[in-house]
């Protein structure tokens, strides 16, 4: 399935490619490395196979990276700050 072109799909494609880019040099803090692993790993075995979003057709690695979820929170929640990441972790036991 592929998402049409919006200004919010444009801005959404940007976004994560710089926090791609962030991640490569190190500069992502240490809870949202987490939430991008966690979703990562969420998604090994479908999107990750041919790196391509089951819900939304885009690139895998990128969308990964984005704070808006694209499947409205049915596999991962829009990415958090650093306390609502602590709680989440805690109520879903992830380590």
């Amino acid at each position: 399935m592929k998402e049409k072109i919006t200004i919010n799909n444009i801005f959404s494609y940007l976004e994560g490619n710089v926090q791609m880019i962030l991640e490569e040099f190190n500069f992502q803090p240490q809870h949202i490395k987490e939430q991008i692993a966690y979703r990562r790993l969420l998604c090994k075995d479908d999107c990750g196979i041919d790196n391509m979003c089951i819900y939304c057709g885009c690139n895998a690695k990128g969308k990964s990276s984005v704070k808006k979820s694209c499947n409205k929170g049915k596999r991962f929640p829009d990415l958090m700050n650093k306390n609502q990441w602590t709680t989440y972790k805690i109520e879903n036991e992830i380590e």
